[in-house]
């Protein structure tokens, strides 16, 4: 006997909408699993030296990592700590300062958990890491601040000797990090002002500390030495009472004794000052006059110099356009090609060989082998002293498919801004001291000196020089690197005012050419 048509039109009903929740569910897993999405603690980890430490990411929503490309870097010098690849742990890129020091925490990988372990901990791992992961189809990370801290042994204070009707103190405590703060408590806890301070780093880095304080017969009780660390909210102190009789050591007498013998002094040295002060004046005067003159000569060089490099540039000065083929999906091209952002979604675009997945780098079409080649590059942006961005040159031959090292060993010559500081791209890093930053620097190659330099568009200086670059006849294009919400970065074709030609359209002689890169075809090095 069958059920009543009421039932059965319930049951498939319930059946049918079943069967679309495990479709809908189906899908958004689906969408899900094309994109990564990698999330760090949100605040930073504390941890004291020789000590373990564990830094946690992980993937949201979670997601099985094992066959994952998770890496470790830090921050500012973009340097592996660790390397995972397809459950194997990769040691030949990892920096020495971390052999035998890191591991991949395994038993979290299947619910998408990338924490790193530390052991041993040193001063010199206090910094930024990142947690950086990957696939053939997506790729993000994390930024995860690590402060690492040491406490330092007890104060040891002693005294010195006399000064000023008082008695020096001397304090000292060894073994801190980072650099802790040295202050001076009389019984009453108020503060006394130290006469001097100095601080050393030894060999593992740890800070040592050393003051002095005066100390005279109306500070009444013990007398303390504190240092305290103000990251961690821990401080060492230590008391000393100083016994009447040393004060009346430092009585006035002693005083007195010590001016009478720097009156004598002074009377004895005060015919031969008087002697000296005529011929240290005609001294001064003409070498004031030498300085002045040696000045107004660099001054001239300078100009001279300066004009040279100006003509030089727009004379070797060629079009430069983007190359969309080699865009990473996150880049956004102008539709001339002549500008580039980064965004945080990923756009729908071929995967072909030639194209970028790991880094948000493009290059540029033209390829170079000879002669001298220079472009304008111009940072445009709201934010621009948080921006992170680089400009160069790259083998043609570079590497596209996953990490590769931006340095010259990688077929990279470029400089990177980090957040309004700029560094050229060799191995180690080198910091340039620029502020603020350039927005408008020229890229210049010379194919047959075989250097790479970056000059200064607005005022025609001289930001870093690559140097014997290894371009061994390969081809060479223009090359980009972005983050998402930083900046764009445009490729300017108009002539700027600040390096306009110079009258008559040829170029001037200076004595001596502002770089090797920019001397013309022909000439003689100096």
């Amino acid at each position: 006997m069958g059920l009543p048509w009421g039932c059965s039109h319930h049951s498939f009903t319930g059946h049918a909408r079943g069967l679309l929740t495990f479709l809908v569910t189906l899908l958004l897993l689906q969408l899900g699993s094309a994109q990564l999405r990698v999330v760090g603690p949100g605040h930073s980890v504390t941890a004291t030296v020789g000590q373990d430490v564990v830094l946690s990411c992980h993937l949201s929503p979670q997601r099985d990592a094992r066959s994952l490309e998770v890496r470790w870097i830090r921050d500012q010098i973009s340097e592996t700590v660790h390397h995972y690849r397809n459950g194997q742990d990769l040691y030949g890129e990892q920096m020495g300062a971390y052999a035998g020091r890191t591991e991949l925490v395994r038993d979290g990988l299947s619910a998408g958990r990338l924490d790193l372990r530390i052991t041993g901990l040193r001063p010199s791992d206090d910094g930024q890491y990142v947690c950086t992961v990957g696939d053939a189809d997506a790729y993000d990370e994390a930024i995860v601040e690590l402060e690492v801290s040491a406490t330092g042994a007890d104060p040891h204070l002693s005294l010195g000797g006399y000064e000023a009707g008082g008695v020096w103190v001397l304090c000292g405590s060894a073994g801190w990090y980072p650099l802790p703060q040295l202050l001076w408590r009389d019984a009453r806890g108020q503060h006394l002002p130290s006469v001097s301070q100095t601080h050393s780093q030894d060999q593992e880095g740890l800070f040592e500390i050393e003051g002095a304080v005066i100390v005279t017969g109306s500070v009444e009780g013990p007398l303390s030495c504190v240092v305290r660390s103000s990251r961690i909210q821990q401080e060492r102190e230590s008391s000393l009472q100083i016994a009447a009789p040393f004060f009346h050591n430092a009585q006035p007498w002693k005083v007195a004794l010590a001016v009478v013998l720097v009156l004598l002094a002074v009377s004895i040295g005060l015919g031969v000052y008087l002697f000296r002060k005529q011929v240290e004046q005609a001294a001064e005067i003409e070498e004031k006059v030498a300085r002045l003159d040696e000045q107004t000569a660099e001054l001239v060089k300078q100009a001279a110099e300066l004009a040279w490099r100006r003509c030089l540039l727009l004379q070797n000065r060629v079009k430069v356009t983007l190359d969309p083929d080699t865009a990473h999906p996150q880049l956004v091209l102008s539709q001339d090609n002549c500008s580039v952002r980064c965004e945080s979604e990923w756009q729908q675009v071929p995967d072909t060989p030639e194209r970028f997945d790991y880094r948000c780098c493009v290059l540029g079409r033209e390829e170079f082998r000879e002669g001298r080649h220079c472009w304008l590059v111009e940072v445009e942006g709201e934010r621009l002293k948080n921006s992170r961005w680089a400009v160069g040159l790259a083998r043609a031959s570079v590497e596209r498919k996953g990490y590769f090292k931006r340095s010259p060993e990688g077929g990279i010559w470029a400089v990177q801004c980090n957040d309004g500081h700029l560094t050229s791209l060799t191995s180690p890093r080198t910091p340039l001291s620029l502020s603020p930053v350039p927005t408008r620097i020229w890229v210049c190659l010379d194919c047959t000196q075989r250097q790479v330099s970056f000059i200064n568009a607005d005022n025609g200086v001289e930001i870093f020089t690559f140097t014997a670059a290894s371009i061994n006849g390969e081809s060479i294009r223009p090359w980009f690197w972005l983050v998402p919400g930083s900046v764009q970065l445009c490729l300017r074709d108009s002539t700027p005012q600040t390096l306009s030609p110079a009258p008559g359209g040829s170029c001037p002689s200076p004595d001596t050419p502002a770089s090797p890169l920019l001397c013309p075809a022909g000439a003689a090095q100096e």
